[in-house]
């Protein structure tokens, strides 16, 4: 079975609010439709998740009762950008059923406690993909907190018996520097230790491209194969899939 995690830098444009990429998510659900595989999908929040979130603070919990409109408006948001998704997935012809994280999964002060991945295990028995995706869920410390497409990865791949995980995002792969300077090739593997700087204008509630990599180093030490594919080629994500030749980035774990 293959994760694939749709980056909300892919789905969305992260520099403007509320901001979707139709045509990209409907050409990517074509691809992913086409392969015949069995998946299980993770989007991201992009810029339905990310501008809220970050102006109420919700990352370090519930504070009072002024954040309630805004974490109701998130869930709100969310659930409006992965109907665009499942919708993308309805219209290449493949049965999905969508699953809100934020509706069942618990987290005790930022991780996942709760998380009953027999769920989305039933639908794929049935011949049906699961979609989940980024939300705020409820926290048993902090009262709530965000849980990351990338948590969600990192729990499925521990939990289930996961041969690939596929990260779509809106660059070739990992780079040296990050984000990468014009002219910069995206390094074709990458290792626990090497030497990547990371640097970032752009505010990200769930940790950054850094700590994304640290999950996926984590998710490559159970021995699934983890890819960094730019989504916005058209292909690159179908070949992936297939296990032909692309440009992008293998993750690998530790000894």
């Amino acid at each position: 079975m293959i994760l694939i995690k749709l980056g909300g830098s892919i789905i969305t444009d992260k520099n403007k609010p509320l901001a979707a990429r139709p045509e990209v998510i409907d050409r990517l659900a074509r691809e992913i439709a086409s392969t015949g595989e069995k998946f299980i999908i993770v989007h991201g929040g992009g810029s339905f998740g990310h501008f809220k979130a970050a102006e109420h603070c919700i990352q370090e919990g519930y504070k009072s009762e002024e954040q309630s409109q805004a974490i109701a408006d998130i869930q709100y948001d969310m659930r409006i950008l992965n109907s665009m998704v499942v919708d993308g997935f309805h219209k290449a012809s493949m049965p999905v059923a969508s699953i809100p994280s934020g509706a069942i999964s618990v987290f005790d002060d930022g991780r996942i406690v709760e998380f009953p991945v027999d769920v989305l295990s039933h639908y794929l028995d049935i011949g049906i993909t699961p979609i989940t995706f980024g939300d705020v869920v409820v926290d048993r410390t902090r009262g709530v907190c965000i849980c990351s497409g990338d948590d969600i990865m990192q729990h499925l791949a521990k939990n289930l018996e996961v041969t690939k995980c596929i990260f779509v995002t809106e660059v070739d792969g990992m780079y040296q520097n990050y984000p990468p300077g014009d002219g910069e090739e995206p390094i074709p593997v990458v290792v626990p230790g090497d030497d990547i700087s990371f640097s970032s204008d752009r505010p990200d509630v769930t940790g950054g491209m850094e700590r994304k990599l640290e999950l996926m180093f984590d998710i490559a030490a159970t021995g699934s194969e983890v890819l960094i594919v730019n989504g916005l080629v058209p292909d690159r994500v179908k070949k992936a899939i297939m296990g032909e030749d692309f440009v992008g980035t293998v993750v690998k774990g530790g000894n």
